[in-house]
C-alpha cells in the first residue's frame, strides 16, 4: 500500500467514525425527547387510565413494593420493614398507608429517567383516593399472566417422559412419594446394570496390575523428591500400557453414572410439580408467590423456600387454595386454581413426618444426613474390601499416595453432609436407599465376578517368579548366536573385548597374525 492510499485510508476511517458518533448521538436525542414528551403527555391532559396504566407498572417493577401497596391498600400497618400481618382485613382502601409505599418509591426504591416522570408521578400519588387504588390493583400492568402450559422442547420432553414413569409408580403405591422413589431406584440400578459389569472387568484388570505396581512402589519407596516420584509414574504408566490396560478406563462408567443420576434422576426427583405431575415453571412461581406471600396481601403467608417444591406442596395440602382466584398480583388466577386442583400431588409424608421439609439439627430429619454419612462410608468400606483396593492390598509404600486415598474417601463424605443440608429430606433418604441397593449390587457382583486378591506372601512369590523370568529371558539371550558383520569388525563380534598386549621385547607391536580369532 502506498503512503498516498494510506493516508486516504484513514481520512476514510475518521469520517466513518464522525458520522457514526453523530447518528447515535441524534438517536439518544430523539429516544430522551419521546420519553420526556410522554412523561408531559402525562402531565399536561393525560386521561386517568393513561396516569394508571404508568404508576401500575412502577409499583409492579418490584414484587416487594407491589405486596407492600396492596397490604396497604388492604388497611394494614406497613410502617414497619416487616409490617404486622393479620388475618383481618377492612372493607375500605387505606389511603394513608398506600401513600406511603409510594413515598418510599420516590425516595429511591425507583430511579426515574428524568424530573417530568417523578412529577407526574407525585402529582397522582398527591391525588390518591380509594377509586384510584382500586383502579391500580385492578390494572393489567398491575398483574401478571403466568403461563401454566409446560414446554415440550429438549431436553424437557425426556426428563418429563422419565418423571411421567415415576408418576406412575406412585400412583401404583398408593401416592407415597417415598416408596415410589425406592421402587425407582431399584428399576434404575437394573437399567445401569451394563455399567455395573463394566466397572467390575475395570476393578479386576487393575487386580491382575497389582503385584507388577507394587514392584515398582516399593523399587522407589522412600524416595519423595519430583525427578523420583515422575519416573515411577512413568514407570507404571508404562507397565499399562504394554498390559492392555488404562486407568481412566474406569471414568467413563462412573461420568455415565454421575450424569445419569446427577444431571437427570435427582432433577426430576425433587421437583415433581415439573416433572412428575407435567406442569410449567412457571405455574410453580405462581404457587410459590401464593403460598409466601403475607396474609395481609392476600395470600397464605407461609414460611418456604421458593427452589423447595417438595417442601412447597407439603404445605399446601389441606389449605384451601380458593384465593387464588382472586388472589390481585395475578391475571390468571381461576386458570391457575383449576390446574392445581387437576393434580393429583403425591404425598411427601412417612411415619408422620414431612419429607419435604430440609434437615435440620433440631428434628428428626437430622437422622437422614447421618444414615447417609454411614451408608456411603460402609459402601467405602466393602468396595475397598470386595475389590481388594485398599492400601495395603494396592502394595502402596508411599505417604503420599495413602495419603491422597484417605482423602478420597473422606472427601465424598464431607460432601455428602453439605449437600444433604440443602436438598430436601425426601432426597436423603433417596440417596440413602441407592447406596443399600449398591452394596447388595457390589455383594453380588464380587460373588459373581470376584476380583484376584493377592496376599503378601502371594507378592513376595510373584515378585520371586518374575525375577526368575527376567533372569531366564537375559540367559537365553545370552545363548543367542553372534553374526559377524560383513563390512566391519565391530564389539558386537565378541562377548568380551580381548586385551591385545603389546610386545615389549622389540617394541613394536604385534601383527595382525597374533590378533584373537574372531568368533563366528
Amino acid at each position: 500500500m502506498t503512503k498516498q492510499s494510506s493516508k486516504m485510508m484513514r481520512k476514510f476511517i475518521s469520517f466513518a467514525l464522525v458520522i457514526l458518533t453523530l447518528t447515535m448521538l441524534v438517536f439518544s436525542l430523539s429516544a430522551c425527547s419521546s420519553e420526556d414528551s410522554k412523561y408531559d403527555k402525562l402531565i399536561n391532559g393525560a386521561t386517568e387510565e393513561q396516569k394508571t396504566d404508568f404508576v401500575a407498572k412502577i409499583i409492579a417493577e418490584n414484587n416487594t413494593t407491589k405486596i407492600r401497596f396492596l397490604a396497604a391498600s388492604r388497611g394494614h400497618d406497613i410502617t414497619a420493614d416487616d409490617f404486622v400481618d393479620t388475618d383481618t382485613v377492612k372493607e375500605n382502601a387505606d389511603v394513608t398507608a398506600a401513600k406511603k409505599v409510594m413515598q418510599g418509591i420516590l425516595e429511591g426504591k425507583k430511579k426515574f429517567g428524568n424530573t417530568d416522570g417523578k412529577d407526574a408521578f407525585t402529582e397522582y400519588m398527591n391525588s390518591l383516593d380509594e377509586t384510584k387504588i382500586d383502579n391500580i390493583i385492578k390494572n393489567q400492568n398491575f398483574k401478571k399472566t403466568y403461563n401454566t402450559k409446560a414446554k415440550t422442547g429438549f431436553p424437557s420432553i425426556i426428563l418429563v417422559g422419565i418423571g411421567k414413569f415415576l408418576g406412575l409408580i406412585t400412583n401404583i403405591v398408593g401416592d407415597y412419594y417415598v416408596l415410589a422413589i425406592m421402587v425407582f431406584a431399584i428399576i434404575v440400578e437394573i437399567v445401569m446394570l451394563p455399567v455395573a459389569i463394566k466397572q467390575q472387568k475395570n476393578s479386576i484388570g487393575m487386580a491382575k496390575l497389582r503385584p507388577a505396581i507394587a514392584r515398582i512402589e516399593k523399587k522407589y519407596a522412600g524416595r519423595y523428591d519430583q525427578v523420583t516420584q515422575r519416573k515411577k509414574q512413568e514407570e507404571i504408566m508404562a507397565l499399562q500400557q504394554k498390559e492392555g490396560y488404562s486407568p481412566f478406563s474406569g471414568c467413563l462408567p462412573l461420568l455415565l453414572q454421575l450424569i445419569i443420576v446427577g444431571f437427570i434422576l435427582y432433577p426430576i426427583i425433587q421437583n415433581p410439580l415439573r416433572y412428575v405431575l407435567g406442569t410449567s415453571t412457571g405455574f410453580s412461581e405462581a404457587l410459590t408467590q401464593y403460598a409466601t406471600a403475607p396474609k395481609a396481601a392476600g395470600g397464605l403467608g407461609i414460611n418456604v423456600s421458593s427452589a423447595n417444591v417438595m417442601e412447597l406442596l407439603s404445605a399446601l395440602n389441606g389449605k384451601d387454595l380458593s384465593g387464588i382466584a382472586s388472589f390481585a398480583p395475578f391475571a390468571n388466577g381461576e386458570e391457575i386454581l383449576a390446574v392445581y386442583e387437576s393434580l393429583s400431588v403425591p404425598k411427601f409424608t412417612a411415619f408422620g413426618i414431612n419429607l419435604g421439609k430440609l434437615p435440620e439439627f433440631a428434628s428428626v430429619l437430622i437422622l437422614v444426613p447421618l444414615l447417609n454419612v454411614i451408608s456411603q462410608w460402609a459402601s467405602m468400606f466393602f468396595m475397598r474390601r470386595w475389590n481388594n483396593t485398599g492400601y495395603n492390598a494396592m502394595g502402596m509404600q508411599d505417604k503420599q499416595d495413602k495419603f491422597s486415598i484417605k482423602m478420597m474417601d473422606v472427601l465424598p463424605i464431607l460432601m455428602t453432609v453439605f449437600i444433604m443440608f440443602q436438598v430436601p429430606a425426601m432426597i436423603g433418604i433417596y440417596w440413602f436407599f441407592r447406596s443399600l441397593i449398591s452394596i447388595l449390587k457390589q455383594n453380588i457382583m464380587k460373588t459373581i465376578m470376584p476380583v484376584p486378591k493377592y496376599t503378601a506372601e502371594e507378592l513376595k512369590e510373584m515378585e520371586k517368579a518374575q525375577r526368575e523370568r527376567e533372569k531366564a529371558q537375559k540367559e537365553a539371550m545370552k545363548q543367542q548366536p553372534k553374526f559377524r558383520s560383513l563390512h566391519y569388525i565391530d564389539e558386537d563380534d565378541y562377548d568380551e573385548l580381548p586385551e591385545i598386549k603389546q610386545n615389549t621385547s622389540n617394541g613394536a607391536n604385534k601383527s595382525l597374525g597374533d590378533a584373537p580369532e574372531i568368533k563366528d
